[in-house]
C-alpha cells in the first residue's frame, strides 16, 4: 500500500504526464510527452535512443491501460494510477521494466556529450519535456547533486529515481527531482 508521501509525489508525477491538465491520462498526453521530447531533441544532437523513448512511451500507454483502466474508458484517473503504481512498485521485476528502462533511455538520450554525466543544463533539458517551469530546475539540480560535482552519473540518476519511488522521508532531496509536490 502506497504512503501518504507516495501518494504525493506520484501525483505530481500524474499531473506531469496529464499535458492538457484536464485530471485524465489519456493516450494524447502520452503522445505530447513524446512530441515535446521530439521537439526538443530536434533543437539537439540527434539521439539514437530516440525512437527506443518514444517506442517505451507508447508501451507504457498500453501497459498502464491495461493494468490500470478498470472500466475500460481509454483513460487513467488519478485513483487508477496510484493503484497501477502501487502494484508497480511492489514488483521488482514490472519496476526495472518500466521505471528503471525508461530513465537508462532518457539519461542515456540526455546526456548530450556523451560523457557518462547529465550536467545542470542537460537536466534542466529532460525537466523542460514534463513541463517543469525552468525556475525550479536549476535549484532541484543543486539538491540533487550531493557530491556537488556538478554532474550526475546513471547509477546517481537511478538511485535518485529509487528514491523518490521508495523513501518516505519528507526532506529527501530525490522527492523535489520533479519539483515541489
Amino acid at each position: 500500500m502506497l504512503t501518504d508521501i507516495q501518494t504525493r509525489k506520484l501525483t505530481k508525477l500524474f499531473r506531469l504526464y496529464d499535458a492538457n491538465n484536464d485530471g485524465v491520462l489519456v493516450q494524447e498526453d502520452f503522445t505530447a510527452l513524446a512530441t515535446r521530447l521530439a521537439e526538443l531533441r530536434r533543437g539537439l544532437q540527434a539521439s539514437p535512443h530516440d525512437e527506443q523513448i518514444l517506442a517505451h512511451l507508447h508501451q507504457d500507454w498500453l501497459s498502464l491501460c491495461q493494468s490500470a483502466d478498470q472500466n475500460q474508458d481509454a483513460s487513467i484517473t488519478l485513483d487508477e494510477w496510484l493503484m497501477y503504481y502501487d502494484q508497480i512498485l511492489d514488483d521488482m521485476k514490472q519496476y526495472v521494466s518500466r521505471v528503471i528502462a525508461l530513465v537508462t533511455l532518457l539519461f542515456a538520450a540526455f546526456d548530450q556529450d556523451n560523457d557518462g554525466y547529465i550536467s545542470e543544463q542537460e537536466w534542466m533539458s529532460l525537466l523542460a519535456i514534463f513541463n517543469v517551469l525552468p525556475i525550479y530546475a536549476s535549484s532541484i539540480f543543486l539538491n540533487l547533486d550531493a557530491n556537488q560535482d556538478g554532474l550526475l552519473n546513471q547509477d546517481e540518476v537511478l538511485t535518485l529515481i529509487h528514491d523518490f519511488f521508495y523513501i518516505n522521508e519528507p526532506s529527501a532531496p530525490a522527492n523535489f527531482m520533479f519539483g515541489p509536490y
